[in-house]
């Protein structure tokens, strides 16, 4: 069970681009800005309209530490 001082962020990487998200209290809404945020920034580089192969790793940050908790594989359309 999460601690109350518990954040959640993600680091989204395809392309050889890497976006780190900002802390949030839950994991979906780390994950949902991550790929929200390579989306963006593959369309910026001209890949709309492309299926491309993406890993989000979701850590857990208390005042301790920050924990790898989560490695997903996603394919987006961008």
């Amino acid at each position: 069970m999460a601690s109350e001082a518990q954040k959640f962020y993600a680091i989204a990487k395809a392309y050889g681009f890497e976006i780190e998200t900002k802390l949030h209290d839950h994991i979906s809404a780390a994950v949902d800005e991550a790929i929200d945020r390579i989306k963006a920034t593959l369309q910026k580089e001209g890949l709309s309209g492309k299926k491309i192969n993406a890993m989000i790793e979701v850590f857990a940050k208390d005042e301790r530490a920050s924990n790898l908790i989560e490695s997903i594989k996603t394919r987006i359309t961008t």
